[in-house]
């Protein structure tokens, strides 16, 4: 952040440690150990070290680890629908410091989205995982491509576009290499982004540096050698240096968090630290002179690389557009509460609780994970009305496709009351948004292959994975599919009087049970599911609130 917050930054691991702490202080009821309370909050906190593994580049462990936690919070959400007596366990602190507790909150998100933006951010420690893996994907073509992904393709593209922006851009991940490099004492081992380039041996290429930056990070054996001397003694170092961002392509693909750079701190250390290139200087600050003394370089590039850049309109307009939509998510979920639980304190504490976990910090500006997320709350806050759950409901499965299979257990919610009206709203949002796509595609795409994604095509046949499903075997995915099946159209069947309580569990299960088979960064897209967890949490005992006796009736004829 600017100098005037005395460059406050805050690393991933900083504030999993932070936020768990204040998570227990605030939730964990600590004369009730053994309670459903605490193990809630011990599986949501459990979810972020997955999130830490893969921003540090151990992605596979950390999408393994996502799935573990996973498969447990999916059997604890399908065991809810049993329990019945849900004692009311206030949270450990009043009604007004949750009040204050979750303004503060969404008062520190909203500056981070305006300033912790690509190349305004003040360090490369402090870039979110969004940002690594949004530079992941558009330094690699294949894996950035929307027309391999299921979904609304206009909001693909747009949802590409706003990363692009969130992201660090090529120069600054050549700044961060530079000076990581120019401070290194030791050149025969370097750590970088994951990646460990060792000098005096053969260099390996790579058919894909990009997709593969992961494997490299995860432990594989691969790994960028150069035959180099980069102790300044060589007219080759300086080439070298100017050769290694561009042979990983630009290193954007790298998806983990570069260490601190290592500064001298005696005159010898000064003395022997490499000079870094004036090519690769000149490139990323162009019409910029700097000191011969290399240490004086690596200080005029820090403090020149990450400085404040304002913003444009159009640039404005989207940071605004994510705040109303983070808001937004945080205003439903205060008005379920409220509403539907009969407490608004009780809906401050669940809003609270999603405020502080870890993930929101880490994936604070992701279209395609908050959007749909404030479409499936809205379906939820209006359950009483069918046809606006069921235009809500039919928006979030036209934008990412997978809350398509929440279709059979609402109808089911419905099915004594309401049903014909929800199916009506549904069917009616997703033929408006068809008919949008053929004034909205750009004129290179079809319209059948556009309309083909729309529907999933591209969920059940991965012609490209990223994620766990990148190092696994794919027909793994088949008998997952298929126990995905059962449960989505069991859900329809079972539990013949479906109550609010488990409306909200049952979709956050189901929700949650889509990442395990998705083909593309299946785990990390928990917007779709942990606001409803936390409801869940959260939510009294509403054995009454079935859909006979709840769902608003149609207005007589005869009275109006």
């Amino acid at each position: 952040m600017p100098t005037s917050l005395f460059q406050y930054e805050m690393l991933p691991t900083t504030w999993f440690y932070m936020s768990s702490l204040l998570i227990l202080a605030v939730f964990f009821r600590f004369n009730r150990l053994f309670s459903i309370r605490n193990l809630d909050v011990i599986f949501l906190l459990s979810t972020t070290p997955g999130l830490v593994y893969i921003a540090m580049g151990s992605a596979l462990q950390g999408y393994l680890w996502l799935y573990v936690i996973g498969a447990a919070l999916f059997f604890r959400l399908a065991f809810d629908v049993f329990l019945r007596r849900r004692p009311m366990l206030a949270p450990n602190l009043n009604f007004a410091g949750l009040v204050f507790s979750c303004v503060a909150s969404s008062a520190f998100m909203i500056p981070n989205l305006f300033l912790n933006r690509g190349d305004a951010c003040e360090s490369p420690r402090a870039w979110r995982l969004e940002q690594i893996l949004s530079a992941a994907e558009d330094a690699d073509p294949e894996i950035g491509d929307v027309t391999l992904q299921p979904g609304y393709r206009p909001f693909l593209r747009a949802t590409q576009e706003a990363n692009r922006f969130f992201a660090p851009s090529q120069t600054s991940w050549r700044r961060a290499a530079t000076s990581a490099h120019m401070r290194k004492r030791d050149f025969q081992d370097v750590e970088f982004f994951g990646v460990t380039i060792r000098v005096n041996h053969t260099s390996r290429d790579s058919k894909r540096p990009a997709a593969n930056a992961m494997r490299w990070a995860s432990g594989a054996s691969e790994e960028y050698s150069y035959d180099v001397n980069l102790n300044g003694d060589s007219p080759d170092a300086g080439q070298a240096l100017d050769a290694f961002p561009e042979s990983l392509n630009g290193v954007r693909a790298a998806p983990s968090i570069p260490s601190a750079p290592l500064a001298p701190t005696t005159p010898e250390e000064s003395a022997s630290a490499s000079p870094s290139s004036s090519e690769v200087v000149a490139d990323a600050f162009p019409g910029k002179s700097f000191a011969d003394d290399p240490v004086e370089r690596v200080d005029s590039i820090e403090s020149a690389s990450f400085r404040w850049l304002p913003l444009s309109r159009g640039g404005l307009a989207l940071v605004l557009t994510v705040v109303v939509l983070q808001l937004g998510v945080v205003f439903t979920i205060v008005m379920i509460g409220g509403a539907h639980f009969g407490s608004i304190q009780t809906g401050f504490a669940a809003a609270l609780l999603y405020l502080l976990l870890p993930y929101i910090n880490q994936f604070s500006a992701r279209l395609d994970h908050i959007a749909p997320a404030l479409a499936i709350l809205l379906a939820v806050l209006y359950y009483r009305r069918p046809v606006i759950s069921g235009i809500a409901m039919g928006i979030a499965s036209s934008l990412v496709f997978y809350p398509f299979f929440l279709m059979p257990l609402w109808l089911g919610y419905y099915w004594r009351k309401g049903a014909a009206r929800f199916a009506l709203g549904a069917s009616g949002s997703v033929l408006t948004m068809a008919a949008l796509l053929l004034i909205l595609i750009e004129p290179s795409d079809s319209y059948a292959d556009a309309l083909a994604c729309f529907f999933g095509r591209n969920s059940l046949f991965l012609s490209e994975a990223q994620g766990l499903w990148e190092y696994l075997p794919r027909f793994y995915r088949i008998p997952i599919i298929s126990l995905f099946g059962v449960f989505c159209f069991g859900y329809a069947l079972w539990i013949p009087r479906k109550n609010l309580a488990a409306l909200i569990s049952c979709t956050a299960a189901l929700m949650l049970a889509t990442q395990f088979w998705m083909g593309r960064q299946g785990g990390i897209y928990m917007a779709w599911y942990l606001p409803l967890v936390v409801l869940t949490v959260f939510r009294p005992n509403l054995a009454d609130r079935t859909a006979v006796t709840t769902v608003f009736d149609l207005p007589n004829a005869s009275n109006t």
